[in-house]
């Protein structure tokens, strides 16, 4: 929201010089009143058309400040064959809602990683999410690997205080 307040105030002091300028050079009432009233019209629509935008997916080629991501959470995916992908990516604080033209062999690509995420216990990732290239080589959509167990704690470790292993002595011969 506050990218949208920034975007306003921008949009408001242009549209507040342009007037101006225009007042200054309009010679009629008429004209001058209807140059005031396109002002006032347009403030509340300058902000209501981003605003009705913020709920909806945004095209993956509109990502501009994120261009220097190399890597995306997949939180959730929804696939509509022949019209789009749309996903809600997270990839630094808070998660986005973007929208990918279709594609099958990529759509293939996603089902895979989010099954592979799931028996694996981990979350699937995008790599370069907003990056236009034609290079298919290597998979876009892939599944974090499974993470490590923890190492299971020894009695007789160095670390527990214990001598460091246990060693075997024949009962027959000397220590």
């Amino acid at each position: 929201m506050e990218s949208l307040t920034v975007i306003f105030g921008f949009v408001a002091i242009v549209l507040l010089l342009l007037v101006l300028s225009a007042l200054r050079w309009a010679r009629n009432r008429m004209a001058r009143a209807i140059i005031l009233g396109l002002f006032v019209l347009m403030l509340p629509a300058a902000y209501a058309a981003p605003a009705t935008l913020l709920g909806r997916a945004k095209p993956v080629t509109l990502e501009w400040l994120g261009s220097h991501v190399q890597e995306a959470k997949v939180l959730s995916a929804t696939l509509v064959e022949n019209e789009a992908i749309y996903l809600t990516l997270l990839w630094e604080h808070a998660p986005n809602l973007y929208r990918l033209p279709w594609d099958r062999r990529m759509a293939e690509q996603l089902q895979e990683a989010q099954k592979e995420a799931q028996r694996n216990g981990t979350q699937p990732m995008m790599r370069l999410p907003f990056e236009r290239s034609w290079d298919d080589r290597e998979p876009r959509f892939y599944a974090l690997p499974q993470p490590k167990m923890p190492d299971k704690p020894y009695q007789n470790s160095p670390g527990n205080g214990g001598p460091g292993g246990i060693e075997f002595q024949h009962p027959g011969q000397p220590t």
